[in-house]
């Protein structure tokens, strides 16, 4: 009866070091959106680039202009292949599911702007910073 005990309770130990792996712990999700680049640096001139992705099912979960998160985008779905998002500071359009198309217009301003774009792909969070120089 002692002996099976022991074994029970060194089975039970041997099993439970090996259900513990350190390499994937849970929740830690792998890179699914890669973006070519996460950050770009504009003139305060009217600029433009196109990021891409290698993943095609992510969203923006959120934009922000130096810090001001306040851009209402409930009403586009941005889960889709294709959307134009426009603000007079700048626009954002996903193209063919990879291009995201990315301009800010003038910075009159003599303050540096940042642009925060927040992509999500499940529990996969990323973003993109555009940062423009003032004038």
């Amino acid at each position: 009866m002692k002996s099976k005990l022991i074994f029970e309770i060194i089975s039970i130990l041997f099993l439970s070091l090996l259900s513990c792996e350190s390499n994937n712990p849970d929740g830690k999700w792998e890179d699914n959106i890669k973006l070519s680049t996460k950050e770009v640096s504009f003139s305060a001139q009217s600029d433009a680039v196109i990021i891409t992705t290698e993943g095609t099912s992510w969203w923006i979960n959120g934009i922000g202009m130096n810090d001001d998160w306040s851009y209402d985008i409930s009403g586009i779905d941005t889960m889709q292949d294709n959307f134009l998002i426009e603000e007079p500071e700048f626009t954002i359009e996903r193209k063919n599911a990879k291009e995201i198309h990315i301009s800010m217009t003038e910075n009159q301003s003599a303050i540096e702007r940042t642009l925060t774009i927040g992509l999500q792909a499940g529990n996969y969070f990323d973003g993109i910073k555009i940062i423009q120089s003032g004038n």
